[in-house]
C-alpha cells in the first residue's frame, strides 16, 4: 500500500470522525450545535477529569505500596529466610504415593470409588495392571516414586485378598 493511499485513508477517517461528532452534538431540530457551556458539558467534563485524576493518584499510591512490600520481602529473603512458592509447597505437602491431592477430592478416594464400582475380578485386574504399569515405567518417568506407587498397589492387592472370605492368605 503506497503512502498516498495510507494518507487518503487517514484523511477519510478524520472526515468520518468529524461528521460523527457533529451529528452527536446536534440538537433535535438539527439546526444548532450544542453549546459546551449551555448543557453543562464543561462542568461534567471537569468533574470526570477530577475523578479520573483522583483514581490515577490512588493507583500510583497502591503501586508504590506493592513495590514497597515486594522490596521488604526481597530484603527478608536475603536475610537467610527461604520461602517456597505456592506450587512447591503444595507439591511437598502432597503425598504422591499414598494419597495424591488429585485423587482425594471430595469425601472418598478414587481407589475406593473404583473398588465399589468394579466386580472383584475387575478390581483385582485393575490393581495388578497398575502394579505392572508403575514397575514398567520406573526408569522412564518418575523413578523411585513409580516403584513406591507400584508397591502401594501391590499392598492394596494383598489387603484386598486378605479381606476376601473365600481366599486364603
Amino acid at each position: 500500500m503506497s503512502a498516498f493511499v495510507i494518507f487518503l485513508l487517514i484523511l477519510l477517517g478524520f472526515i468520518i470522525g468529524g461528521l460523527f461528532v457533529s451529528w452527536v452534538f446536534k440538537d433535535d431540530d438539527d439546526t444548532t450545535v450544542r453549546s459546551w457551556k449551555k448543557d453543562d458539558y464543561e462542568e461534567e467534563y471537569y468533574e470526570q477529569l477530577d475523578e479520573n485524576t483522583r483514581l490515577l493518584r490512588r493507583n500510583v499510591e497502591l503501586r508504590n505500596q506493592i513495590s514497597k512490600y515486594k522490596e521488604e520481602e526481597r530484603k527478608r529473603l536475603k536475610n537467610g529466610k527461604y520461602l517456597l512458592s505456592r506450587d512447591e509447597t503444595c507439591r511437598l505437602m502432597s503425598d504422591n504415593v499414598n494419597h495424591p491431592n488429585h485423587y482425594t477430592q471430595g469425601d472418598i478416594e478414587t481407589i475406593d470409588y473404583i473398588k465399589d464400582k468394579l466386580t472383584d475380578e475387575e478390581f483385582r485386574g485393575f490393581v495388578k495392571g497398575n502394579v505392572l504399569k508403575y514397575v514398567s515405567r520406573e526408569g522412564l518417568k518418575n523413578g523411585d516414586e513409580d516403584l513406591k506407587k507400584s508397591d502401594w498397589y501391590l499392598n492394596k492387592l494383598i489387603e484386598w485378598i486378605k479381606e476376601q472370605p473365600s481366599r486364603k492368605s
